[in-house]
């Protein structure tokens, strides 16, 4: 390795003065020996990223060591950090110093120094968790923190902490938060005063600020911007603005008024030639406008650059409801990543930059970029950690948690799709998709495709779910329309507003090792078989004849009649807007044929024995599902008894008081005499027979019941049937019973002999006796229950049963209140007998008269 000190030495020789990131180089190579992570700051254009890697290798040259991995978060950076390293050692990419970044890797067996995107990374920690022959990861950038980044520093943790405590890990970045993230993972800091020139700041006025985040508005204000910057002020010019669209917009609307000024686009999608020719340094004498996304705020270097235009805008990953999928958004910046630009224009001399906001909306922004994995939808994230080998996603060494609600979201669909068994493994399935590059529901569409054409189908069908809809406004969901004009704008070579969509899709065929694109006719039926593959929870079968379905997760969704879909039994739906509760709209869908699902794991079978609420009966049904869709149903005979026993006993406690017949007199007898004794003798510790508690606890007492003559009960017809007051008499403990008749009898005697049933009321210390009056002659005393301790309340009634007293001293009512009453009973009752001395008198039941 005495080889590369002496061509970066000589390479060093060439920078004038030499790239400040080699005075930390030394102490960066002390804080590595001595601990297992290092943070390293450095400003723009201090080399950290070219020239720290490098020296690193080389320190680890003299110790025997293996090779280093630098993550970078995107491809073209990696790239040309990369070729930036080997030409400082005069050696070609791929030699010593190689990368790899999605669909191109330029590696070697001699290779010591590999450039990777982050996801790239994940994969690799998948493949091997040891990082087999790997010494130091450095993560470039790190500010960023995309969910990719995050996943794998998490991952690398995880590997150093229990399986490779020799590893060792350097964060790099240029505006982290140094002190908090040097807290965190205890780690020394490593700072670069770097050399920056000054940079002047300019700001919009509140007028002329991009206020509308429209591709037209925001191409037309940067470009009046560049217009004016290049004719003020000399050197070339950066300018950022959020997307690909205003890129092209922009560069349309400049078209060659700065002649001979080069207008050059940078964004991912070009091909290396065309991001070459934006990042080449200009000729002498000549001057250069680069429009870039915000992947020229970090680690690519442009040579030249004096003046930045900067939008103050750029996409943002944002979770879609609608398609389950993330969607780019326009937003504001952070005020750290407006320092990151800016600071490309101070690299080689002073310089300035025109910032598209005005100072008064400034405290609009965040002061720093928000963790991705904050908001993100964590389903890929979590298909690769449990490929990993890790099944709780949150026992890893995280630097920022991911929400819960998230992570139980992302397992939950996970399992729907097929790639988590029930202990958050991946299945063989679950494996296969976390070797592909894309979200779990594209990956699982694509694998399902068993032929090139039905593999090129899902690269177009994912295509369209990962960009805006281009016939948003169409009136029709059917979402083959969109694939057939698709292909038609490829097949005629003008994709226009297709174009994105088109370059997606070409990514995706190669993701699915499709190898050709195919611009045939499709089959709306394949392109639902697909779809049901990647969104089993949003097939959907329609419930009436007006547009209304009901989805496979039990939400309602409604089509216009007049939509070519809504004629369909089945439909397999990849964009739609639903909230649980409200009936949600679908935004493309696909006819199903349900028998073309078969074979995707999707349809689930099962014995249904279940209480139906509706009937009040035990329903015994094998099953043919999706979700909550019944696809169909067949009688079953033999169900398990002990089965239909658990299903009743805990429908009991729902639908219990509709089951059994609750309103019979003895039952409510019983249930009146026991609370009564629990009242009066609680050191008897009586058992709960209340309604409430036998219907929470149906399992201590009904199982024995729900079996008559070899028959079960398994409906509330048959259950109301049941005596429920020897039921629950005979759960009651004999010693138990007989206290309960002795204190608390059902019937007490009276002078005519009849046996007058007692009315123990809820809340009352005195039971009731409701008797006719004439009935009580002779009686002297009040009647008592509780071993004769508690006398009983006298309801005296008339002959026609209407109360005419309430009293508890029989007695003192004769010798009183009686010759009131008598007076009155017989003027409304002449032919009955009301004696003068009741207690004398005999007792009698109907109209005897006084001889």
């Amino acid at each position: 390795m005495h080889e590369i000190r002496q061509k970066a030495t000589q390479q060093d020789d060439m920078q004038q003065p030499p790239l400040p990131a080699y005075e930390i180089a030394g102490r960066l190579n002390d804080a590595i020996s001595t601990h297992p992570t290092t943070i390293v700051t450095a400003p723009p254009g201090a080399g950290k990223s070219t020239v720290l890697p490098l020296t690193i290798l080389e320190s680890m040259k003299a110790k025997g060591g293996g090779k280093i991995i630098m993550l970078e978060p995107r491809r073209l950076a990696a790239i040309q950090i990369a070729a930036r390293m080997a030409a400082t050692i005069g050696e070609p990419v791929g030699k010593t110093v190689g990368y790899r970044v999605r669909f191109d890797t330029k590696v070697s067996e001699t290779t010591r120094i590999e450039v990777l995107t982050e996801g790239i990374m994940t994969r690799m920690l998948i493949d091997d968790p040891t990082l087999d022959g790997t010494d130091v990861v450095i993560f470039d950038e790190f500010h960023e923190r995309s969910l990719n980044s995050d996943t794998a520093f998490a991952l690398t943790r995880q590997t150093q902490q229990i399986i490779r405590d020799d590893l060792r890990i350097v964060v790099m970045s240029a505006t982290i938060d140094s002190s908090a993230i040097c807290h965190t993972l205890h780690a020394p800091l490593v700072e670069s005063k770097g050399r920056m020139h000054p940079v002047e700041e300019e700001y919009a006025t509140p007028e002329s600020e991009i206020c509308r985040y429209s591709t037209q508005d925001i191409a037309q204000t940067v470009a009046a911007a560049i217009t004016r910057m290049h004719d003020k002020h000399p050197g070339d010019i950066l300018a950022f603005l959020p997307g690909q669209a205003e890129i092209r917009r922009c560069a349309e609307l400049l078209g060659s008024s700065l002649h001979p000024t080069t207008v050059a686009p940078l964004y991912g999608n070009l091909t290396p030639r065309e991001q070459q020719l934006a990042i080449a340094a200009s000729e002498e004498g000549e001057r250069k406008v680069v429009l870039a996304t915000p992947i020229a705020e970090t680690s690519i270097t442009i040579e030249g650059v004096r003046i930045v235009v900067d939008s103050g805008l750029c996409r943002k990953p944002v979770f879609d409801p609608r398609t389950g999928l993330s969607h780019l958004e326009t937003v504001r910046i952070s005020l750290d990543m407006a320092e990151q630009r800016k600071g490309r224009a101070g690299r080689v001399a002073p310089g300035r930059c025109l910032r598209l906001w005005s100072r008064q909306s400034e405290h609009l922004m965040l002061p720093q970029r928000e963790a991705e994995i904050i908001s993100a939808d964590f389903a890929q994230t979590a298909l690769s950690i449990a490929a990993f080998g890790e099944t709780d996603a949150e026992s890893l060494p995280w630097l920022t948690m991911p929400p819960h609600a998230n992570v139980v979201k992302a397992d939950m669909l996970l399992r729907k799709l097929g790639a988590l068994d029930d202990d958050s493994r991946t299945t063989p399935l679950g494996k296969r998709m976390a070797a592909l590059p894309c979200h779990p529901r594209i990956a699982r569409m694509i694998l399902s495709a068993q032929s090139d054409r039905m593999r090129c189908l899902a690269a177009d069908i994912a295509a369209l779910l990962e960009d805006k809809d281009p016939m948003a406004n169409a009136s029709d969901t059917d979402i083959s329309l969109r694939i057939h004009a698709l292909r038609k704008a490829r097949t005629a070579g003008r994709t226009g507003k297709w174009q994105r969509m088109a370059q997606i899709a070409k990514e995706n065929r190669k993701m699915a090792d499709a190898p050709r694109e195919d611009n045939d006719d499709i089959s709306p039926e394949e392109a639902a078989t697909l779809i049901a593959c990647a969104y089993p929870e949003h097939i959907a079968k329609a419930i009436d004849d007006i547009g209304t379905y009901r989805l496979a997760n039990g939400d309602n969704i409604r089509i216009s009649p007049d939509d070519s879909a809504s004629g369909h039994q089945w439909l397999a739906i990849a964009s739609l807007y639903s909230q649980p509760g409200k009936t949600g709209t679908a935004f493309l869908t696909a006819p199903l044929d349900i028998t073309s699902v078969e074979d995707c794991g999707i349809v689930s079978e099962h014995d249904n024995i279940s209480w139906d609420s509706k009937s009040l009966s035990i329903i015994m049904r094998h099953e043919r599902r999706i979700g909550r869709l019944l696809i169909s149903s067949k009688d079953l005979p033999n169900a398990d008894r002990e089965t239909i026993r658990l299903i009743i006993c805990e429908a009991v406690k729902k639908d219990g008081l509709s089951m059994f017949a609750w309103n019979d007199k003895d039952l409510l007898l019983l249930q009146q005499r026991v609370a009564a004794v629990c009242r009066w003798h609680p050191e008897l510790q009586m058992p709960d027979i209340s309604t409430e508690h036998l219907l929470q606890n149906a399992h201590t007492w009904l199982p024995p019941y729900l079996e008559q003559d070899g028959r079960m009960l398994t409906s509330a017809q048959m259950l109301k049937k049941l005596n429920l007051k020897e039921i629950i008499w005979s759960t009651i403990p004999y010693d138990l019973q007989t206290a309960t008749d002795r204190i608390a009898p059902t019937h007490i005697q009276v002078p005519t002999g009849s046996r007058i049933r007692l009315d123990y009321r809820p809340g009352s210390d005195m039971p009731v006796l409701s008797v006719r009056l004439q009935e009580c002659f002779g009686m002297t005393d009040t009647p008592c229950v509780d071993d004769g301790k508690r006398p009983v309340l006298m309801e005296l009634l008339s002959p026609g049963f209407k109360p005419v007293q309430l009293t508890k001293d029989l007695r003192s009512f004769w010798q009183s209140a009686y010759f009131e009453v008598r007076k009155e009973m017989r003027r409304r009752y002449p032919k009955h007998f009301w004696p003068e001395n009741p207690i004398d008198a005999e007792a009698v039941r109907g109209t005897k008269r006084k001889k």
